[in-house]
């Protein structure tokens, strides 16, 4: 049991390493669309000239941006959650709740990426290319937009493995780190759990 906990300690941190990563490259690139836009309307307001396939570009930059942030986002805990009455409830009723959280983002994440793939896989084998003066190969976009999809995906599946078995052992603290509410604001909330982990190892 130790070893597995061990093995899936690892591939959390992984997940949280390479989502890290994956979020800097995409801000990079958000960075760069942003430049050519400013750019694009400089020039077309000041000598009358236009870029061709700025807004398309960026509306993939965007794209792709939704996709690869949501495992950051899962990983930082930084999920908009409906939070009424969470803070009061026992750490063992939170954690159930958390629980049922993160397996919700499962199906969710799962479900995208099942309805994904074949939008990609459709425009690959169709040779689709986009509407536009460039005729840009949708398929070059569309996996790196489904991998982002399917990288959210992969993430959820790990900590819900790592917070079940954190369940297992009835180790809420663990689960609370993984995936609780990251209110830093609630002061309360993380004494109790000091204490509740506290009074476990005593």
């Amino acid at each position: 049991m130790l070893s597995l906990v061990s093995l899936v300690d690892v591939l959390v941190h992984a997940v949280r390493q390479i989502s890290r990563w994956a979020a800097r490259l995409i801000g990079l690139l958000l960075l760069a669309v942003v430049t050519l836009v400013i750019i694009e309307v400089v020039s077309r307001k000041l000598l009358g000239h236009s870029f061709e396939g700025v807004q398309e570009y960026a509306g993939y930059v965007l794209a792709i941006l939704s996709a690869w942030g949501l495992s950051h986002t899962l990983v930082e805990r930084a999920h908009i959650r409906i939070d009424v009455g969470y803070s009061k409830l026992p750490i063992a009723a939170r954690a159930a709740l958390d629980l049922l959280s993160i397996l919700a983002v499962n199906l969710v994440g799962w479900m995208i990426v099942i309805h994904a793939w074949p939008v990609f896989s459709g425009s690959l084998s169709n040779h689709t290319t986009a509407n536009t003066p460039l005729s840009t190969p949708l398929w070059i976009p569309q996996l790196v937009w489904v991998l982002g999809y399917t990288w959210f995906a992969l993430s959820a599946a790990v900590l819900a493995i790592r917070a079940l078995l954190a369940a297992t052992q009835g180790d809420s603290a663990t689960i609370h780190t993984l995936i609780g509410m990251g209110h830093d604001a609630d002061q309360q909330e993380a004494g109790d759990l000091e204490t509740a982990t506290a009074r476990g190892k005593s």
